[in-house]
């Protein structure tokens, strides 16, 4: 059970301290850095401590990325192309950083079997689909007319996570233009009858 959040001072300076080790040694050497022992070191709380808040080397790794609330795309304003080049291109650059990288493979890896990195998961997906449905209304139109946010959402994230982090490419705006372009060309052109 992960810790709460408590009123006495020293618990939460402790818990400051065993959070922010948590996601300092997260970003620098991914989930397997998440032990007991690593984080008592690198925060100078005695292991019983962190054992007693975090009894599971899961509490941890959950604890790690609650502090990570980065959304892949945030709201924002004008015509819908240039408000996804930016969004865009600010998520490909945050996707070639360290922390997204073990922030996307740990919640591969975990979400099936731990309920916690599941709702992180369930939750980051619902803000996101909902900021891009709620621009997508704001903007409507031929572009944006009976679009699933979801399916939107795979079509214009995936390529950008195949380019950046498996791929290991970089992303360039021709790169992001073009996955725009194919994505809501291919949204109208699906809805044209035949």
């Amino acid at each position: 059970m992960a810790a709460a959040r408590s009123s006495d001072p020293r618990v939460s300076r402790t818990q400051s301290a065993v959070r922010a080790s948590a996601r300092s040694l997260f970003e620098a050497e991914g989930a397997a850095a998440l032990t007991h022992q690593r984080i008592a070191q690198h925060s100078g709380v005695g292991r019983a401590t962190v054992y007693r808040h975090w009894p599971e080397t899961i509490d941890l790794l959950s604890e790690a990325l609650q502090t990570i609330d980065e959304p892949l795309l945030r709201p924002g304003r004008g015509p819908l192309r240039a408000w996804l080049r930016r969004e865009l291109t600010r998520l490909a650059m945050n996707l070639a950083e360290p922390t997204a990288k073990q922030f996307l493979a740990a919640i591969i890896t975990s979400a099936d079997t731990d309920p916690r990195i599941a709702s992180l998961r369930d939750d980051l997906m619902r803000r996101t689909v909902d900021t891009l449905a709620s621009m997508l209304d704001r903007v409507g139109g031929s572009e944006t007319a009976e679009c699933d946010p979801e399916l939107l959402l795979t079509q214009l994230v995936g390529p950008l996570i195949v380019q950046v982090s498996i791929m290991r490419n970089p992303v360039d705006r021709g790169f992001i233009d073009r996955v725009i372009d194919s994505t809501l060309e291919g949204r109208v052109a699906a809805k044209r009858p035949t």
